[in-house]
Order: structure tokens, then sequence, then C-alpha cells
């Protein structure tokens, strides 16, 4: 619970967080002003370099478990994070692995794509029976969604996809998101 309040601590304090996908962004994010880091990419074989780059920079680290390779998306896979690689969290989909990073006490952040009114409704019901501990929702320019989310689920949410200007996290976080996850370099250096 204590390292769950940091993090929020943290993100509130500087709310764009990197979104890296490769080994340079790891090293252009662990240099920056943010203080978390998403893993959307790497696999088995980079994961451990990248982990040490962002444990040496002081971030929080969250592993895209959907989205790395040579990493099954079933139990093991989310074991062998949490005691190889000890992210501060693990990011999917699927509620079953997230419920799996739970019991390895990592933080769980569930990714919600919305794409019409059905896609948020349902996604409600879901989150409500399976809450992770933040979501992350998709795009991140729904301010209606954003408000929605929070209001109905009462968890944070972290708006991601499609941020790429400073205006886009201003519009996030004046609809209640918590924070902002971004591939855009130049937000990461943002003073928020």
């Amino acid at each position: 619970m204590a390292r769950r309040d940091e993090f929020l601590t943290a993100v509130h304090q500087r709310p764009v967080i990197a979104a890296a996908r490769n080994m340079d962004d790891v090293r252009e994010a662990a240099a920056s002003r943010v203080a978390a880091v998403f893993l959307l990419g790497g696999s088995i074989l980079t994961l451990p370099d990248m982990m040490a780059a962002l444990r040496g920079a002081d971030k929080f680290a969250f592993i895209h478990l959907d989205l790395c390779d040579g990493l099954g998306r079933d139990a093991a896979a989310v074991e062998w994070c949490a005691k190889t690689l000890q992210p501060d969290g693990m990011i999917s989909t699927k509620a079953q692995l997230l419920r799996k990073a739970a019991e390895q006490d990592m933080l769980t952040i569930h990714r919600l794509f919305l794409v019409d009114s059905s896609s948020l409704s349902g996604g409600i019901r879901h989150l409500a029976a399976n809450p992770p501990d933040l979501i992350e929702v998709l795009p991140g320019l729904v301010p209606k969604a954003i408000t929605r989310l929070k209001d109905t689920l009462n968890l944070p949410v972290i708006a991601g996809g499609m941020v790429t200007e400073e205006k886009d996290v201003e519009q996030a976080l004046a609809a209640g998101a918590l924070a902002v996850s971004s591939s855009e370099r130049a937000l990461w250096r943002m003073g928020v």
C-alpha cells in the first residue's frame, strides 16, 4: 500500500508518464523529469537492462505484459517478472494477469480501449467486477470518458494514446485524469 501511495503522489506531482518501447526511449525517460515509465516493448532479453536503467534513475517502472516479446501471457510470466525484474507494477488488458500481479504485490493498471459508448459501458461493468489499482484509458483524448470512469469507479485514471501536445495533457488532467502516458519525448520534459 505504501508503494501505491508513493506512486500516486509522484505522478500527481509529475503527471506525464513516459511510454517507452525500446532502450533508447528508456535512456531518454531515465534522464527526463518523469516519475514513472510504462514499458510498452522490449523482450525477455532486453527487459533486465531496461529495468536496471530505470531503477538506477529511481523511476517507477511498469511492464505492459501484453506487448513484451518472449513472455507468455500467463501467470508464470507474471510471476517471472515479479521475481526476476521486480517492476512496481503490471499493465494489461487481461484481468486474470492483473489478479496474478496483485498477488505478487505489484500495482495493477488495466488498459481500456474505448471505441464507442458501448465499450465504455462494458468496460465499467468489467472493471467494477475486477477492480485494478488504476485504469489507463485509450485514446487519452476522451475527457467525457475520463470523467465518467473516475466518477463511476472511484479509481485513478491515466489517459494514454494520442497524447502528443501540452494541451492534450492539460485537457486530460482537467477532466480528472491523475496522469497521462505518452511516447512523445517532448512531454517527458514538461514541467506541469
